[in-house]
């Protein structure tokens, strides 16, 4: 297949959904597919680079959480839908719109993602707790972009439940956004000096690292034990000052691939703390490198299924349940060592290449039922002659 992705920016390594596009792109070319892609940063053989459009305010606020929009270029854009089979979406922002519209004019079968949760838009604007500003922004999604599609990916059973009760009308693949096969459990399991506890994120007020930080200050072992919080995001300066004001050993950063490989490797627990997830990748990248993982139980979140016991959640933003539960594995490291390998069994269940065919499928679907659309369409129709001549 020639498969036209449209995502904002596909330059920005700090953002997850960008990862999981290129990740995404770069498995379907590995699979024999031709993969254009229209973006702020693109720059393969047979991508479609865009400039970034500017929104006065919208753009500085969200330059923060590594977000760029993309400017809509027809001429450009419809070269790079010439003879595409399917045309996919990320983001329902106004690049993908106007390209919705140019893919439908040109014939082109469309399918769209849904990576945006509302809860991310809300908490970021201090709205989280506002219900009605979340079924709002739902309902706004789904009548400007989502509900002119017949197939949507959802990352999880929990966004497409989430869909269903907000009356998303297309029919809903549960595909997982899938892991790097290059996530393994380390040979040889590394002897630290400390405790290390490990967070992979954006730093940002719906990841709610605060409370990791919480959790370790009243933790018994608190002086054993060294956080490393990594990602980047407006929250950075804030959770600096915290872990200093409560004493607690925090290292920030940001690794490429291959250092963040090894880092989750030889750490000794997993904890995401984020109240609002779609998926979390970096959650399954930990598990799948043989991390026993202590996740927020919240109902924002898809996160909490990838807990294999009780003893794997705590209750949403209670640091003190947290503490507990960081002390239970501190205190138990032959069964750390026994779950580690569960984990890392349970991941592959979530390979990048189980959910590249499940796509193919999806997308495949879309260009049958499309076509048949279509002809059917031109079947009905008969022209009219008229019975008289001149």
């Amino acid at each position: 297949m020639t498969i036209a992705i449209v995502i904002d920016l596909i330059d920005s390594l700090t953002n997850g959904s960008v990862m999981t596009a290129r990740r995404f792109a770069d498995g379907l070319k590995a699979r024999g597919h031709e993969v254009r892609i229209v973006a702020v940063g693109a720059d393969g053989e047979h991508d479609c680079p865009v400039k970034e459009r500017y929104v006065p305010v919208l753009t500085e606020v969200s330059a923060k959480n590594q977000i760029k929009f993309g400017k809509f270029d027809e001429k450009k854009i419809r070269k790079a839908f010439e003879g595409a089979d399917i045309v996919h979406f990320i983001f329902p922002f106004k690049l993908e719109k106007k390209c919705k519209e140019l893919a439908d004019e040109m014939g082109i079968p469309t399918t769209a993602a849904f990576h945006v949760q509302p809860e991310n838009i809300s908490y970021n604007v201090k709205l989280g707790w506002c219900k009605p500003f979340n079924s709002l922004i739902y309902a706004y999604l789904k009548s400007t972009f989502y509900g002119k599609f017949d197939r949507i990916h959802c990352p999880t059973s929990f966004i497409a439940q989430q869909l269903a009760d907000h009356g998303y009308k297309g029919e809903l693949y549960v595909i997982s956004n899938g892991y790097d096969p290059a996530f393994v459990p380390q040979k040889k399991k590394t002897v630290n000096e400390k405790f290390e506890v490990v967070m992979t994120g954006r730093l940002a007020p719906e990841k709610n690292q605060q409370v990791i930080i919480r959790a370790i200050a009243r933790s018994q072992y608190k002086d054993r034990i060294h956080l490393t919080l990594l990602g980047n995001g407006p929250l950075k300066g804030k959770l600096e000052k915290l872990a200093a004001k409560l004493g607690v050993d925090v290292t920030f950063d940001f690794l490429p691939k291959e250092k963040l490989i090894a880092k989750l490797q030889s750490s000794d627990l997993y904890v995401h703390s984020a109240t609002v997830e779609i998926e979390a990748i970096a959650a399954i990248e930990a598990i799948a490198c043989g991390l026993v993982p202590v996740i927020a139980e919240s109902n924002l979140s898809a996160t909490k299924q990838f807990a294999l016991n009780e003893k794997s959640l705590f209750k949403d933003n209670d640091e003190n349940e947290l503490a507990e539960k960081i002390d239970y594995w501190y205190e138990h490291p032959a069964e750390r060592a026994s779950m580690s390998g569960r984990y890392a069994v349970f991941a592959k269940k979530f390979s990048l290449d189980n959910s590249l065919a499940l796509a193919e499928q999806m997308f495949a679907d879309e260009i049958s039922e499309y076509r048949a659309r279509r002809l059917a369409q031109s079947a009905d129709y008969i022209p009219r002659f008229s019975l008289f001549t001149r």
